[in-house]
């Protein structure tokens, strides 16, 4: 399976720089997915090594990050945007170009299943209800990893902001002057924040620290926590009772969940 795996990695790097003459921009966007998309695949490798997988999940974990995004390419050349609600919905274009291209077809037919459930589960609201054993927990897994990455990208975005907006990261929205009752109800219940439910540029800060609640390793957590990106996301914001009783709520979770022993039925193989 390694030498899949290789084989995998060189198709990537192929596929990234197979789109011809790029604008300025382009190349910049493409770059930044490419290398959000191998940091990804770092991120899972380390929870399922952490979880202490079987080899072959490990590695199907790292495939499933590798290619999670691999739509995106096709998605900003033929659309001009990231965003799905104006385009397409990535995951589902990822999957496509993965099977046009018979990336995964060489690892199997179960194998191929796993990995197209992780991808297609990694950019939703909800995990479909009815995945479950292997598939259900690379889904949890790949949300693990690309979550972490983002809050990554995002808490170095706030540190070096420089004026310049990122309207990827920030909507477009007014900055805000209060969270939003209908956000900061979500979130007290231990909920991360809806969509509809983010008005201006403080909901998005608070929706991206609800994220926690949607997280589901104990590696994942300590990962979080040592990093610092929730901190942060945090110190950015202006100091109430209502935004410091919400961070409140997200550390107090976040470190319960440090302490608690991981379920292993959570992530175990053997329970298939």
């Amino acid at each position: 399976m390694e030498d899949l795996i290789n084989n995998s990695i060189n198709w990537f790097n192929n596929y990234c720089n197979s789109f011809g003459i790029l604008t300025d921009q382009q190349q910049h966007n493409f770059g930044i997915k490419a290398e959000h998309s191998k940091r990804v695949a770092e991120n899972a490798l380390n929870i399922a090594t952490k979880l202490q997988w079987q080899d072959e999940d490990i590695q199907i974990a790292f495939l499933a990050g590798l290619l999670h995004d691999v739509g995106r390419f096709s998605q900003l050349l033929e659309y001009n945007t990231f965003n799905d609600e104006q385009s397409v919905d990535h995951a589902a274009l990822s999957i496509k170009v993965l099977q046009v291209e018979k990336v995964i077809e060489p690892f199997g037919n179960g194998i191929s299943e796993i990995v197209f459930a992780a991808i297609q589960n990694h950019n939703k609201f909800n995990i479909e209800s009815n995945l479950k054993g292997r598939e259900l927990m690379h889904a949890r897994l790949i949300r693990d990893a690309d979550k972490l990455d983002i809050l990554k990208v995002l808490s170095e975005y706030y540190i070096k902001r420089n004026g310049q907006a990122n309207h990827t990261l920030t909507w477009e929205l007014p900055k805000g002057l209060s969270v939003s009752l209908d956000a900061a109800k979500e979130v007290l219940a231990g909920k991360m924040v809806s969509k509809k439910n983010v008005v201006s540029e403080m909901d998005v800060k608070i929706m991206q620290l609800s994220w926690v609640f949607d997280l589901n390793y104990k590696p994942t957590f300590e990962y979080l926590s040592k990093s610092r990106y929730l901190e942060i996301i945090y110190s950015t914001l202006p100091k109430n009772d209502l935004i410091i009783e919400i961070y409140r709520k997200i550390k107090v979770y976040t470190e319960n969940r440090i302490l608690q022993k991981q379920d292993a039925k959570v992530y175990s193989a053997s329970n298939q």
